[in-house]
């Protein structure tokens, strides 16, 4: 038995957190999590974001992209929005689900009518974007060398010019 000792009267009830309203809102990821879908035979990834300004700063919108599912048609939407996202926030090649986070974006949300009744409405996210005045970064490119210059045959030794005196260090790949 756990005893704890509190005086509930001294203490504000907690109020049931309304949806927000639809619409745009700039928002960043607070926390992601990957986990197995109900079923077992895919793989969805569960966003955490928090609203980082207006009326509804600081509170929390709840995520569901399905990235991995047996349904073809499932699996290219729930990539598709991951692509999107990973544009909104350019992180082009993500490696960890922590790469999204803290990175400002436009989310549009939705609300979700519940029509069984047992859970009432929520938001849902449909889309991500740049927020305004930013522009899109270009996807990195990858590093590829210029190749190296051929090497020329060396003249006959009798006709080699003199060596240069080597060039100053900050004149060097001028």
């Amino acid at each position: 038995m756990s005893y704890l000792s509190f005086d509930a009267t001294q203490v504000e009830p907690s109020a049931p957190m309304e949806i927000i309203p639809a619409g745009q809102y700039l928002a960043a990821v607070k926390d992601s999590v990957v986990n197995p879908t109900k079923a077992g035979t895919g793989v969805v990834l569960t966003l955490t974001w928090q609203i980082l300004d207006g009326p509804f700063a600081n509170r929390l919108v709840f995520d569901r992209i399905n990235v991995v599912n047996s349904n073809p048609k499932a699996e290219e939407i729930g990539q598709r929005q991951l692509s999107a996202l990973c544009h909104a926030v350019n992180v082009l090649r993500m490696q960890d689900t922590s790469e999204l986070h803290g990175i400002p974006c436009v989310i549009r949300v939705t609300i979700r009518k519940d029509e069984s009744g047992k859970y009432g409405d929520s938001n849902e996210v449909k889309s991500y974007s740049v927020p305004a005045g930013q522009a899109a970064q270009p996807a990195p490119q990858a590093f590829h060398p210029a190749p190296a210059p051929q090497a020329s045959p060396m003249p006959p030794p009798q006709s080699r010019p003199a060596p240069a005196a080597p060039a100053a260090p900050w004149a060097m790949n001028r």
